[in-house]
């Protein structure tokens, strides 16, 4: 060996290369264990919202909606007072206005989750550019419904509109003799 200091070790450089490709490892099975940790938290997420809140809430407007549009079709079909009908179709059409997003429940935890990760203590959080993308399409969809509605200011049903819609259609099957449970469509128990 040697004395030159730019001379190299050919024992040096292999134990270089071998460190270097380690550490190459290491922080990519680091990276690999932080992303695997993150999907099962975010299919975590999911899984419960889906089973908690989304599959639910589905269920429950989706059969709603289903009763009030057969009881319409079901009434046109028969002789009945206009008054019964234009009942059956207003429950159907508030019920069409209705999106998830209006009678889902906020959460909470995720919410502070990204307010946390943001660094944003503003309630209104920041929106993502897909949640802008979502809420932009909301706002052209609510101006085509409400175009002939001038000069109404028009507010997001709720879920009490949910619960007071289906009352009305309670009331109405009643008064036309029809046995409909919808206490078993409750998202409510």
């Amino acid at each position: 060996m040697s004395d030159d200091p730019w001379d190299e070790d050919p024992h040096y450089a292999h134990q270089a290369a071998w460190q270097n490709l380690s550490t190459q490892f290491t922080n990519s099975g680091y990276r690999q264990g932080i992303i695997a940790g993150k999907e099962a938290s975010l299919q975590e997420g999911f899984d419960v919202g889906f089973a908690n809140a989304g599959t639910p809430i589905g269920r429950e407007l989706g059969a709603l909606r289903g009763v009030a549009s057969a009881l319409v079709s079901f009434l046109s079909s028969i002789n009945t007072t206009p008054a019964e009908l234009d009942e059956a179709r207003a429950i159907a059409t508030s019920l069409s206005r209705i999106r998830f997003t209006d009678i889902a429940p906020p959460d909470i935890e995720a919410e502070q989750h990204a307010r946390e990760h943001l660094g944003n203590d503003d309630p209104g959080l920041v929106q993502t550019e897909v949640l802008s993308q979502k809420r932009e399409m909301e706002i052209l969809e609510e101006m085509l419904s409400h175009m002939n509605a001038r000069g109404t200011e028009q507010i997001r049903p709720t879920r009490e509109d949910v619960v007071k819609l289906k009352g009305r259609l309670s009331l109405l099957s009643e008064r036309l003799g029809l046995s409909l449970s919808l206490q078993d469509l409750s998202t409510d128990k």
